[in-house]
């Protein structure tokens, strides 16, 4: 057993639920991973393939994102986000409701997008990404709501980066998007991120990361997801996907149990793939 098979033998026995976690090398074509196959609950990093279809059907011509997307009735949600406490007569451009749906996990935005790309037509399009153990109905319990597996989520992570969802300008504009996350308690834990140091998609920093993260507490135990696409100036690009439920922690504290076990596990990514010299403030 390897040096990095053991301390991820390590991480997982000393957590209360199930862990699987995927990561590919996009430089080198190296892995890493812990059963990357289990089909487990995304909670919102299922979002992630929202926001891929709705820029699939921009470049299609099927969505104007400047198109502006008002609120029905059917489309209030609790949860994460930032509508629900605004007006319900507020009024966002198709391409302001991705954004919300990816920077705050906005629940509401992601009901509009649903419901204006077409349920059917997102699954449709994972099954033509390749992403063949993924589910989604975005709605009802965890397992209903979102399912799939780390490899599926890195696939599909790839093809953003490899400019193979629509035009190279649309994975593009999937990328700046997804480097407006505002929560990083989890792939971004302990890596030497700052998601400030940047002015609209332009970051500056020496490390950027994509991410999209979900969690929850339901039937399932406390989930944490999240899965990003992780860049080193000068060094590799990678695609990483951190899964855990079942942890006896319901709560959403920033030390929850999952948020640091996908911590720890993507720092030993980290640590194995990036160039060799100590950190600095990014």
């Amino acid at each position: 057993m390897s040096a990095i098979e053991q301390e991820i033998t390590r991480l997982v026995a000393g957590f209360t639920g199930e862990v699987a976690f995927y990561a590919l090398n996009l430089t080198t074509g190296a892995k890493i991973g812990y059963r990357p196959d289990r089909i487990m609950p995304t909670a919102s990093t299922i979002k992630l393939l929202i926001l891929a279809e709705f820029f699939r059907q921009v470049d299609a011509g099927l969505v104007d994102p400047d198109d502006v997307l008002t609120l029905a009735d059917d489309d209030q949600r609790g949860g994460s986000g930032i509508l629900k406490d605004l007006s319900p007569t507020v009024s966002l451009s198709a391409r302001d409701h991705a954004t919300l749906m990816t920077a705050l996990s906005d629940n509401i935005s992601t009901a509009v997008l649903v419901r204006r790309l077409g349920r059917e037509q997102i699954m449709a399009s994972a099954r033509d990404w390749g992403m063949a153990d993924t589910t989604a109905t975005f709605m009802g319990t965890e397992r209903q709501y979102g399912a799939s597996t780390p490899r599926d989520l890195v696939r599909l992570l790839a093809l953003i980066d490899a400019d193979a969802i629509g035009s190279p300008a649309t994975s593009a504009a999937i990328r700046d998007i997804l480097v407006t996350q505002q929560y990083h308690d989890q792939l971004a834990r302990y890596l030497p991120y700052s998601p400030y140091n940047r002015i609209g998609p332009a970051h500056r920093g020496d490390l950027i990361v994509r991410s999209k993260s979900g969690f929850s507490n339901g039937e399932a135990g406390g989930i944490r997801v999240d899965a990003g696409l992780i860049e080193l100036r000068g060094g590799p690009r990678y695609a990483i996907c951190t899964m855990t439920e079942g942890s006896d922690d319901r709560l959403f504290g920033p030390e929850h149990d999952g948020a640091i076990l996908n911590g720890e596990l993507s720092r030993l990514v980290f640590d194995a793939w990036r160039p060799q010299h100590g950190d600095g403030e990014q």
